[in-house]
Formats: structure tokens, sequence, C-alpha cells
């Protein structure tokens, strides 16, 4: 029985010894899985402000491209001839009259 004792004893010590090695891998494993998480956090809100960015550049784009065509559809009016006619050449209706400051 003493035999035995001994035996168990000594299994256990030699088992300590690695299953220290084994707790150390595994923590060591978890700390990496942490940081690596940690980083792919920090990435994700990188990218989603990059986004934000990219979406507010797309709108102010479409209002940009919205006024664009209301301009181009407006040139493409007779009021819009008129209004050049009278700001460039000076020119007005027959029935007009013109008053200058001096």
């Amino acid at each position: 029985m003493a035999a035995n004792k001994r035996a168990g004893r000594r299994r256990r010590l030699k088992h300590r010894g690695s299953m220290k090695v084994i707790t150390v891998i595994v923590v060591m494993m978890c700390c990496m899985f942490g940081f690596f998480t940690w980083q792919n956090t920090q990435k994700s809100k990188q990218y989603a402000l990059i986004e934000q960015n990219l979406q507010k550049q797309i709108e102010d784009e479409e209002e940009n491209q919205k006024a664009i065509e209301e301009k181009a559809a407006y040139q493409k009016t007779d009021a819009y001839i008129e209004d050049l006619a009278r700001d460039k050449l000076g020119l007005v209706h027959e029935n007009e009259i013109i008053f200058k400051k001096k």
C-alpha cells in the first residue's frame, strides 16, 4: 500500500509540471485571442467612421448633382435666355422703362 501511495505521488508530481505547461499555453492562447478580438474591434470602429464619412460625401455629391441638373434644366428655358440678355447685354422688352442710379 505504501508503494502504491509513492507511485501515485510520483505520477502526480510528474503530471504537475506538464499541467503547469498546459495551463501557461492555454492562458497565452486566451490572451492572444483577447488581443486579436480587441484589435478587430478597433479596426471595425475605424471602418465605421470611414463608412460614415464616405456616406456623407455620397450625399453631398448627390445634392451637387441635383443642383447641376436643375441648373441645366433652367438653362434650357426662355427665362434663362431673357435673364442672360438683361444682365450681360443690357437688353429690355419694348414696353419696359429702365431707371439707373447716379
